[in-house]
Formats: structure tokens, C-alpha cells, sequence
């Protein structure tokens, strides 16, 4: 059996050892060594990283009793080879914050707000602690971040010991243990105490900060996200200097941030409205121009060109702006490109337009795609040499169809 050197002395980063055994391990390679500072993946924390010789260990894994130390590529170390093993140590330790904090969060939760933790997620970039609560208001938890903080700059030590599961009955544990035989409990002096076989911190100020973040629900309950450790630190540190930058673009201080965010929200949805009106009322000078050059096909107005000098939402403005009082028929296309067009159909009449010989007849010219269902249709096409001919089939057909 592997000697679990983690659980002796959690700040090792560099020892030796030596190689029991090289071998396959669910499409990868596990390497067994005789000891092992690397913690393998268990209670929510994820498995060790780092370095055996030169071989990457990219995971630590328990399975049957054994530590497989997970690699891509087979290695070629032999039985009894001695190794240098180094743990990426960085990871480890940013690890190591978030279990103890969670531990010191789940702990005041537990005691100020009789709120369990049901299950925790150690991620890359945040923790979350799934509780029992279908609601946790805000002051709830800003008073546990508050305790939280309050404990962790006393620098309560985190003390480590097994126990008889026998002994257990006597103790006041925040949760039932879900091992069985000797197991490892995990203290923070009088603030927590449970079953755990993770890595932790020597005392609460490593921890140095928790931050909440937000909240979401899942299965029926309240999930808190938290920041701990360098990660809040580091959280910190960003948003400050986001509200720096606001701070100097809108001229204001940190305390009128929001105040001013809003009143250019405001202005801007202002602006906004101003230009959509201004916009309608260009279309429609330019919809009366078209009516007065349109070609009239007895007392059917067809509306057709090249628009690719008007502006990205011409199209769609226009086919929503076809005057009403005469029978009405639009075609026209933008080129984006030298490769690439849209284009748009329309009309202010039922069965004023076949799209099936629209499709058959059209389409081909301009290598076109798209549809939509009455009175309009818009797709894509390519700016080819048909670009014309697809104008002066649509008018034709326009005239075929009278």
C-alpha cells in the first residue's frame, strides 16, 4: 500500500520515491509508488497535480485501496526506480483555502442560521455550497460572510484526528459521517467539527478572506457561490479596479456610480427612441420617392433595385413600411460584399406573390437561401453577375402573374 505522506505533512512539495508499478488505467496510465504526496481526488477536492521525474501527472485518483497517479503517456520507469516527485503546488494550496474556508462557512451557517450544507463544489474559479433552504436572504449571508472573516483573522487552528465510529455518537458533529470503521475528523476550534478526508490549512488566517458572490437555485434549493482565499483576493482586486474605471468615465465618485449608470441608461434609451423615429421618417420619404419611380403594372406597384447604398436595416424597414392603399410588391437585395448579399420580398396584399416561382424561378440567379411565410420573405445570396437579372425576373414575373 501506498504511504500517504499528504495526511503526515500537507506542506510537502517535493519528495522522493519509489515506482511499484506502471500500468493502463481507464485509457490512460497510473504510476503506483510506495508513498505519495500527492492527494488523491476525494470529499469534493480534487486530485493533486504535478511532476513524477518528468512525467506530467495530470489527476491523482483512489480506486480498490490503490493511488493511481493519472499521466497521458506511458512512462518508462521500472519497478523500483526512484523518482523525484513534485506537486504543483500553487493548485494544491489554492485547494486547500477553499476546502478550509467551505468548512468555516458551512460551520457559522450551520450554527447562526441552522442552514445544512446538502453538497459543495470546489471549481476553478469558485466554490459553491448547495444548502437545505429553499430561500437564504441577503442579511443572512452577509452576517455568515461577516463571521466568516471574523474567525478566520483569529487564526483558529484546523485540528486533524481519527476516531472510532463508535466515539462519534458522543460528538457533536455538524453532519453524520459518510465513512464507516476509523475516521478522520476535521476541527476549527469550537466553530466546526466534521468527518472529512481533505486537504486543509494549518489555521484559519491562510484562509485569509471569503466573498460571496451570488446565488442560484438548484434542485429546489439555495446555491451560495463564494470566492475564498487569494481568489477573493484576487476578485478584489479586479472589481476595484472596474469601479476605478467607471469611477473616471463617468466622472463620479464611487458612491454615485450606480446613480450615474442610470441616468446615462437613460439618456441613451432617450437617444435611442429619438433615432428610431427619425429613422421611420427617413424610410418613409425614401418609401414615397420609390412609389414615385415604381414601375405600375395596371394597378399593381412594384417596388424593386439594388438598395446596397442605404443603410445595414434598409430592407427590413422597408418591407415594413409599404404603403398601405395601393396593392403593394417589394424585391430588393444589399450586397455585404463582393461575395455575399441580402435580400428581402414583400407585399401589403394576400396572393400577391407566388414564393414557389419566386424560389424556382429566382433563386438559381443568385444561388439564394432563405424563405419565411406571407407577406414577407429574406434569406442570403451571392453577389454574382445575377443580381440584375434577379430584379427584372421578379418584375416579370410580377406581370406574368397579373
Amino acid at each position: 500500500m501506498t504511504e500517504q505522506i499528504y495526511y503526515k505533512d500537507q506542506y510537502t512539495r517535493v519528495d522522493s520515491a519509489k515506482i511499484r508499478e506502471v500500468g493502463q488505467h481507464n485509457k490512460k496510465y497510473g504510476i503506483l509508488l510506495n508513498r505519495t504526496i500527492f492527494y488523491p481526488e476525494g470529499g469534493g477536492q480534487p486530485g493533486d497535480t504535478g511532476f513524477i521525474g518528468d512525467v506530467r501527472i495530470i489527476d491523482t485518483r483512489k480506486q480498490d485501496g490503490e493511488i493511481y497517479h493519472i499521466t497521458d503517456s506511458l512512462p518508462n520507469f521500472v519497478s523500483g526506480d526512484t523518482v523525484e516527485c513534485r506537486l504543483d503546488w500553487d493548485r494544491r494550496y489554492d485547494y486547500m483555502q477553499q476546502h478550509s474556508g467551505q468548512h468555516i462557512l458551512s460551520g457559522v451557517m450551520h450554527s447562526l442560521c441552522s442552514i445544512a450544507t446538502v453538497s459543495v463544489h470546489q471549481g476553478e474559479e469558485y466554490l459553491t455550497i448547495e444548502t437545505d433552504r429553499q430561500e437564504v436572504s441577503e442579511e443572512e449571508i452577509l452576517t455568515v460572510e461577516n463571521e466568516t472573516n471574523r474567525i478566520i483573522t483569529q487564526n483558529i487552528p484546523f485540528t486533524i484526528f481519527t476516531v472510532d465510529e463508535a466515539e462519534i455518537q458522543n460528538m457533536n458533529l455538524r453532519r453524520a459521517p459518510k465513512v464507516s470503521g476509523v475516521v478522520r475528523l476535521v476541527q476549527v476550534g469550537a466553530y466546526d467539527l466534521v468527518a472529512c478526508g481533505g486537504m486543509h490549512v494549518s489555521g484559519s488566517s491562510e484562509v485569509r478572506l471569503v466573498s460571496w458572490i451570488g446565488m442560484e437555485k438548484i434542485r429546489g434549493h439555495v446555491r451560495l457561490i463564494w470566492k475564498i482565499g487569494d481568489r477573493a483576493l484576487r476578485d478584489y482586486h479586479e472589481k476595484t479596479e472596474i469601479v476605478n474605471k467607471l469611477s473616471e468615465l463617468f466622472s463620479s465618485p464611487q458612491d454615485s456610480i450606480v446613480a450615474s449608470a442610470i441616468a446615462r441608461i437613460e439618456q441613451l434609451r432617450t437617444a435611442q427612441q429619438t433615432i428610431s423615429e427619425l429613422e421611420n421618417s427617413v424610410i418613409r420619404l425614401k418609401m414615397s420617392k420609390l412609389m414615385s419611380e415604381a414601375i405600375t403594372l395596371h394597378d399593381l406597384t412594384v417596388i424593386a433595385g439594388d438598395f446596397s447604398a442605404e443603410g445595414t436595416n434598409f430592407l427590413k424597414n422597408a418591407v415594413k413600411n409599404l404603403p398601405a392603399d395601393n396593392p403593394t410588391v417589394f424585391c430588393g437585395f444589399q450586397k455585404i460584399n463582393e461575395t455575399e448579399l441580402i435580400w428581402s420580398i414583400a407585399a401589403n396584399r394576400d396572393n400577391l406573390i407566388d414564393f414557389s416561382e419566386v424560389k424556382k424561378r429566382l433563386f438559381p440567379l443568385i444561388d439564394a437561401k432563405g424563405g419565411g411565410k406571407p407577406p414577407v420573405w429574406q434569406g442570403k445570396g451571392s453577389s454574382s453577375d445575377g443580381t440584375e437579372q434577379f430584379i427584372k425576373e421578379f418584375v416579370n414575373l410580377m406581370r406574368r402573374t397579373l
